[in-house]
């Protein structure tokens, strides 16, 4: 599937999103290659979306390294096994649970920020759990302030949807400009159909465009505020039926504000009419890069300007579309 290997010749393909305050956010195909090598990774090792010891001990080791600032630094960060990138992947799936659980729990308020890439799975720290002691005895402070087990485990249908979705086994040095900019523009556009109080339902394309950016959340936070005029919340735990109801909603608000079928690319007109609505510019740029096996530092993040404003934002329930995405 092309995620094992020393080193990859990536299209270097980069979306600059310029909003009409002048904050300028990037959204670069090397997050999105970052995400789906952890995906392909978990849907190999099932036991990491399973009940059972071995997830409960990468929880609490997640927990261990957020209680003692382990997870902060570049270095801290390169130094990772993947397992336990799965598990702060998933706590980053809930923003505003995330923001809150650094700052009240994180010591002098410090917000853990994704600060690297890995574009490889060779690029992942590599940890024998088989010989790991099964008890961290140092104490734990940090606790997330929802299940994170029971979260991971919402996150089979996401992956089983993966699974069965053409990027799962895609070779990802043959990504398109035009299929990365769709795969973008529908996010936005997605993004921009988000009411305070109302759910919107994304298909899996969006879907997997949303958790990409969510990985890297002092970013997502800013777009979501200044796209949506609040941080946009993503919700995994609403039931089927709602989640039905709310993806018909969605599906029937996108077409009609974009004159298209929900799942459908948007005509290029109707989407410069759209951005041109909310004095929206969107730029791509594409080259290729060949990447070695070292770590990346991202493009996407660091885009901030307050902290503190996260904490004031109204949310939106919205939810993760792995429950009823579309095409």
């Amino acid at each position: 599937m092309g995620n094992s290997s020393a080193s990859l010749s990536l299209p270097s393909l980069t979306t600059h999103i310029v909003t009409k305050s002048g904050s300028v956010f990037r959204l670069s195909y090397f997050d999105l290659v970052d995400h789906i090598i952890l995906l392909r990774q978990v849907v190999v090792h099932p036991e990491m979306i399973e009940k059972g010891d071995k997830l409960n001990y990468f929880i609490k080791d997640y927990c261990h390294r957020m209680s003692n600032n382990q997870m902060m630094s570049k270095y801290r960060q390169s130094e990772l096994p993947w397992e336990i990138d799965w598990i702060w992947h998933v706590h980053r799936l809930h923003p505003i649970n995330y923001y809150n659980d650094c700052i009240k729990q994180i010591p002098n308020n410090i917000f853990i920020d994704k600060r690297i890439q890995k574009l490889t799975i060779d690029e992942y720290h590599k940890f024998d759990y088989s010989n790991s002691e099964k008890r961290i005895n140092n104490q734990i402070t940090f606790v997330p302030s929802f299940d994170l087990g029971k979260a991971v485990l919402s996150q089979r249908d996401f992956l089983d949807k993966f699974q069965q979705h053409e990027l799962y086994t895609f070779d990802l040095r043959n990504m398109s400009p035009m299929k990365f900019r769709e795969i973008v523009e529908n996010y936005i556009l997605f993004m921009k159909l988000a009411r305070k109080n109302t759910i919107i339902v994304p298909t899996f394309d969006i879907d997997l465009m949303w958790h990409t950016h969510m990985r890297y959340p002092l970013n997502y936070f800013q777009f979501s505020k200044q796209l949506c005029g609040f941080l946009l919340n993503h919700d995994d735990s609403i039931t089927p039926q709602v989640l039905n109801d709310a993806y018909k909603d969605t599906a029937e608000r996108w077409k009609t504000a974009y004159q298209s079928e929900y799942g459908h690319n948007v005509d290029r007109n109707c989407f410069r009419n759209s951005m041109n609505s909310i004095h929206c510019t969107i730029t791509h740029d594409s080259i290729v890069k060949k990447q070695s096996s070292h770590g990346s530092y991202t493009g996407c993040g660091g885009f901030w300007s307050s902290e503190s404003e996260v904490g004031n934002s109204n949310s939106c329930g919205s939810s993760c579309g792995s429950s009823c995405g579309g095409d």
